[in-house]
């Protein structure tokens, strides 16, 4: 009985791991050997509308709501500093990150992969060098459909940096003296030594992303 309690145990953990790590690899295999190496119409994003008829590519593990979580759960902030917030009388002080909506243009293609990042708006080079990146290790899509047929299909991707603070580093351990205190001793004791430790109008993007 105490067996079968530590596998059903095992069961729950298991599946709230596989609830939160999700697998984006469900397309990688939909159409094995696929090269697209020809070129064809580019629909939506800066090629042109998207036509009424069009299926866009589907992001795999969730569509939108996973596209969104995953940026979001990737990015890895670059420390540029745009000012610093005092506190306690300006004794200390916290760095304030820069803040913006990096829009990068992909392209998906037949084969469902993403293709042609390009940023169509900037906020600074560290952003726009870390929102490509994210952008470059997409996972494979499903494509996109045009009556029955797969296609090309451009998409303009917001990228939030929106972290607004970093936290202050940590207070030193060492202690600071009054050196023209009659208190201070100058004797040094080596059993006391330790160390410290311590632009969006003028473009057309998809809103659902």
């Amino acid at each position: 009985m105490k067996d079968l309690k530590i596998i059903v145990s095992l069961l729950c953990v298991c599946g709230v791991f596989s609830l939160n790590a999700q697998d984006h690899s469900e397309y990688e295999n939909l159409y094995p050997n696929c090269v697209d190496n020809q070129e064809s119409t580019i629909y939506g994003g800066t090629y042109g509308n998207w036509p009424r008829e069009l299926i866009l590519p589907d992001f795999p593990g969730g569509g939108d709501v996973e596209f969104t979580r995953y940026v979001h759960s990737n990015i890895e902030y670059p420390h540029v500093v745009e000012s610093f917030e005092y506190t306690n009388g300006g004794k200390d002080s916290s760095e304030v990150l820069a803040k913006g909506t990096v829009a990068i243009q992909i392209v998906v293609d037949r084969c469902g992969r993403a293709t042609r990042q390009e940023i169509v708006q900037s906020v600074n080079d560290e952003y726009d060098e870390e929102a490509l990146r994210i952008m470059q290790g997409l996972p494979v899509f499903k494509p996109g459909e045009l009556r029955g047929i797969r296609v090309k299909v451009a998409m303009i991707i917001p990228v939030h940096f929106n972290r607004t603070k970093m936290p202050p580093p940590p207070e030193s351990e060492y202690m600071e003296y009054d050196w023209d205190s009659d208190d201070y001793d100058s004797g040094y004791d080596d059993s006391s030594n330790s160390s410290s430790g311590g632009k969006y109008d003028d473009l057309q993007w998809d809103d659902s992303w």
